[in-house]
């Protein structure tokens, strides 16, 4: 009785490790990354705490290395729906969400879409005075399981325009 026990264990450990994220992360311990993707060398990383919700919790963006962070957004903590938007955005040719912050004059749109007939993509847009400046690919999927769901849960305002630009 005792090896089949064991050999139950084993298997349901391998199943987990199996579900792990493998996502690279600049998420700190006790975050949930919900957008996290490689975008060349670098990652990019939306952290939130698991108590997010209207006027709690806090929802971070991170973007660089894991030992040189190259933006943090917000710089100070503040209720997630002073720092961020959100928006579910689509027409003919693709469908999808959005996160969306602005510093500065410089807008950024974490994107996670489909796109009809290419499948899934992800990224970030960057805008300045209304003019695109980047468009930063994802290598893979940058969603976790669930993770729209936990965002969704912060309420955060609407992001106008409700595009991808």
């Amino acid at each position: 009785m005792h090896l089949r026990c064991l050999v139950t264990l084993a298997a349901v450990l391998a199943c987990n490790a199996a579900w792990a994220d493998t996502r690279p992360s600049l998420c700190q311990a006790g975050e949930v990354a919900i957008f996290s993707c490689a975008i060349g060398g670098k990652v990019a990383s939306l952290c939130a705490s698991r108590d997010i919700g209207p006027g709690q919790g806090s929802l971070s963006y991170r973007f660089g290395r894991k030992d040189a962070i190259e933006l943090t957004h917000p710089d100070r903590p503040l209720p997630p729906d002073l720092a961020f938007s959100t928006a579910v955005v689509g027409d003919a040719s693709f469908a999808g969400d959005i996160v969306r912050f602005n510093r500065g004059e410089t807008r950024y749109t974490l994107y996670s879409i489909i796109v009809r007939g290419q499948g899934e993509r992800d990224g970030i847009r960057i805008a300045r005075g209304g003019r695109r400046i980047a468009d930063l690919r994802c290598k893979d999927f940058a969603l976790g399981a669930d993770a729209w769901k936990l965002l969704y849960r912060a309420k955060l305002p609407k992001a106008e325009p409700a595009s991808l630009d």
